[in-house]
């Protein structure tokens, strides 16, 4: 009688394990988690070089398939007027002056696929590309953005970079003391995603 209750607790066991195991790949909304998230750049010019960043940030991604991850619905929307230096005369003109705040309130990032996941240090985390639109300044363009993801503890962790050249989104390229910039500035981001209940 014993042996026999045992037998059915190992089956019970095994057909919850196997539930819990599909619904990891039942889809599941989630949203990112501005405190634990942010986007920043690096810009560079002869004389200096500074970084801006933000965590005024929202987006959120439906995941389809845990491993590897697919994504879909997948967008990211940042304050542009949020976005800070640390130097309130630069922020000013930035935003007045380059960025064009007012008319250009937000940038975008909608992800169209995730491109060549492969596993990375454990099969928890993942090296892939994010192909999709980014829109700033009012011009969209494709990008593909070389991203790691990892899932653990029910959150999902991104973290990617993409050099991003300001004339091919019409922005004015700054100057100081008569010498511009660099065109070309480094974007990155870390964000952390949560499921939503």
């Amino acid at each position: 009688m014993i042996r026999v209750a045992f037998m059915l607790e190992l089956i019970a066991w095994g057909i919850v394990g196997s539930v819990a195991l599909a619904a990891s790949d039942v889809p599941m909304l989630f949203r990112l988690d501005p405190a634990e998230s942010r986007v920043w750049f690096n810009a560079d010019a002869r004389l200096h070089s500074f970084r801006g960043e933000t965590q005024q940030l929202t987006g959120h991604f439906t995941l389809q398939q845990l491993a590897p991850p697919q994504l879909t619905d997948a967008t990211v929307t940042i304050n542009a007027a949020s976005l800070d230096t640390g130097h309130p005369e630069r922020d000013a003109d930035m935003r007045q002056d380059f960025l064009e705040v007012e008319r250009f309130p937000t940038i975008e990032f909608r992800v169209d696929k995730l491109l060549t996941p492969q596993p990375v240090a454990s099969t928890a985390s993942w090296d892939l590309v994010l192909q999709g639109k980014l829109t700033v300044h009012g011009i969209t363009r494709d990008v593909r953005v070389p991203t790691t993801v990892s899932i653990a503890d029910e959150r999902v962790t991104a973290r990617g970079r993409i050099y991003m050249d300001m004339q091919e989104y019409n922005i004015r390229v700054p100057r100081l003391f008569l010498i511009p910039m660099k065109s070309e500035v480094l974007v990155g981001f870390e964000v952390v995603a949560r499921p939503v209940r």
